[in-house]
């Protein structure tokens, strides 16, 4: 049966959560999870950013999931778990590969940083009783190095993308806007005793006609759509689009402003779309702004890539199996929880309950994830 601890984890040089876990620790802080190069990866480290990691996906992926989500199938021969712990693995060993190479990129950690991720570290310790910390690995020691992992990976990113370039012209990003009705329907024929409320493939087509009639007659597109029980819907496109489907996508995209496609039959419906504008300037501008990531996380992966190609790599799956997220849950918790920190519970359900609120403070998880990833 699975304990549970409340865990906060306070904000840092990069901010992070609160947890709350259970169960009890069985890796030791000496064993050796895996070996990046010359770098040993012991099992504290490990251990305690497995649970950080742990924390994202159960409080954003819990309530989806279920309270067995780490033994849910993501295929015929992998677990939930299985597949997180290799992510995870994959991440620690890149903050390691990170640390090997930070003197091709001169990166240090400024007095202020240390300092800060020193003060990180002591109000983690403050926060949480010793038998919460022994359960993650939580000591202030640990805490330190992983911040300090966390933002070395973030100096080494901005320093390892200087070269990119971020010059973006309008025709490369170009983005065309339109208003477009789907008339979908269902295959199953509706008898008299038949629950359905889905248009046949014949009533939606003639739904999309009428429409159609409508807007060449005048009508307003909206208004048209509305006429029909529907509603027109905006989208920003280029011919690289796929959504709401690529047959759609093709035919608006050779139209002018102002002009309407013919009714197009797809898999799902039937659609009509009108071109509202063949240049929108927002939607261009995120397009560069896309484009630019694009390139970032290309030129990032690249030379990850071939550090990795360069290095020996050796992973210990034996030791990494101890850390067991099917019998140590953990989720993000608020730090200034009234709950005792240090409470152990069997009751599972009740714990469970209790520990596993989603109305921690927004700010602070939405930067973990980020770091995290």
């Amino acid at each position: 049966m699975k304990k549970r601890l409340a865990v906060v984890l306070l904000t840092a040089v990069i901010a992070a959560g609160a947890m709350a876990g259970c169960g009890q620790e069985t890796i030791k802080d000496s064993d050796v999870v895996a070996t990046v190069g010359k770098t040993e990866i012991k099992g504290n480290i490990a251990n305690f950013f497995a649970r950080y990691q742990q924390a994202m996906y159960e409080t954003y992926y819990s309530s989806m999931l279920g309270e067995n989500m780490w033994t849910t199938k993501v295929d015929d021969d992998t677990t939930y778990e299985e597949s997180a712990k290799e992510t995870i693995m994959q991440s620690l060993e890149e903050l390691y590969l990170l640390n090997e190479h930070v003197g091709d990129y001169d990166v240090s950690l400024t007095e202020d940083e240390k300092k800060a991720i020193g003060e990180a570290a002591d109000a983690f310790v403050e926060a949480n009783g010793e038998n919460v910390r022994e359960v993650i690995s939580g000591d202030k020691e640990t805490v330190e190095e992983v911040l300090r992992l966390f933002t070395i990976q973030q100096k080494m990113r901005t320093e390892m993308l200087k070269d990119v370039d971020r010059k973006v012209s309008d025709e490369e990003a170009a983005q065309k806007a339109m208003q477009y009705v789907a008339f979908t329907y269902s295959e199953e024929s509706k008898g008299e005793d038949s629950e359905s409320t889905s248009d046949t493939k014949e009533e939606a087509k003639t739904k999309a006609d009428t429409f159609l009639d409508a807007v060449k007659g005048g009508t307003d597109f909206e208004q048209a759509a509305k006429d029909q029980e529907t509603s027109a819907l905006d989208l920003t496109f280029d011919s690289e689009t796929t959504s709401p489907n690529e047959e759609v996508i093709a035919a608006a995209d050779k139209l002018d402003a102002g002009q309407v496609t013919d009714v197009i039959e797809t898999d799902s419906g039937y659609y009509v779309a009108k071109v509202t504008s063949t240049f929108d300037q927002t939607a261009t501008d995120n397009k560069k702004q896309q484009i630019i990531s694009e390139r970032e996380n290309d030129r990032y992966n690249e030379i990850v890539e071939g550090w990795k190609d360069d290095t020996k790599i050796k992973e210990n799956k034996d030791v990494w199996k101890k850390i067991d997220f099917n019998e140590q849950g953990v989720a993000v918790k608020k730090a200034e929880d009234d709950s005792d920190s240090t409470d152990n519970s069997t009751s599972k359900d009740s714990t469970d309950e209790e520990n596993t609120d989603d109305s921690e403070n927004t700010d602070n998880t939405d930067n973990a994830e980020e770091a995290a990833e």
